[in-house]
């Protein structure tokens, strides 16, 4: 046989097979399911405007894949299941309704720390608040940590037991801020 021959035939079989290799690593694709929190599709009566009910998250929690603790050290960040809109978007829209929406005077800022399932099967909501009146005379804060047990396995159980604890520590913010307020 001729070893130009063998040549070309080695280098065919070679660009083959890194073509093909190419090709297998360029379709790995994978369908990416959005979630919204739930109770954000109801319409809402009042609004307050966004600059009076401030939210910020935390660095983990303003990645676009739901956040799961996998034991004390490891974390993970979903790649299929993401926010449809990122989730700080989505909590400040949910305090603009559910805060005080009635009465949208002073200010009132919310940092989320933790958006979270845990590795016990539970949904964690944590951070902390500060409320200024207008006139500067009320001047209030405290923490939350919300924890919701998980009703099935899953993403969708997952946000909806995220929804469950948020709209939880909506209440106890708005209990305790309306309380002060209304004195």
């Amino acid at each position: 046989m001729n070893n130009g021959f063998i040549v070309r035939v080695l280098k065919l079989v070679g660009l083959t097979a890194i073509g093909a290799l190419i090709a297998g690593c360029s379709s790995n694709s994978y369908e990416v399911t959005q979630y919204r929190l739930p109770h954000l599709s109801q319409s809402a009566e009042a609004l307050c405007l966004a600059n009076k009910r401030p939210v910020f998250v935390g660095d983990s929690a303003a990645k676009p894949g739901l956040q799961l603790q996998q034991d004390e050290t490891r974390w993970h960040s979903a790649r299929q299941h993401r926010w449809s809109t990122p989730l700080a978007h989505q909590l400040q829209r949910s305090a603009q309704r559910l805060l005080l929406a009635d009465n949208c005077e002073g200010k009132l800022t919310i940092w989320v720390d933790d958006f979270y399932g845990s590795n016990d099967s539970k949904a964690v909501v944590a951070g902390h608040w500060q409320y200024q009146s207008t006139d500067a005379q009320i001047a209030l804060e405290g923490a939350f940590t919300e924890k919701v047990p998980l009703r099935s396995d899953g993403y969708p159980a997952l946000v909806n037991a995220l929804d469950t604890a948020w709209l939880n520590v909506m209440d106890t913010i708005s209990l305790g801020v309306g309380d002060k307020v209304a004195r």
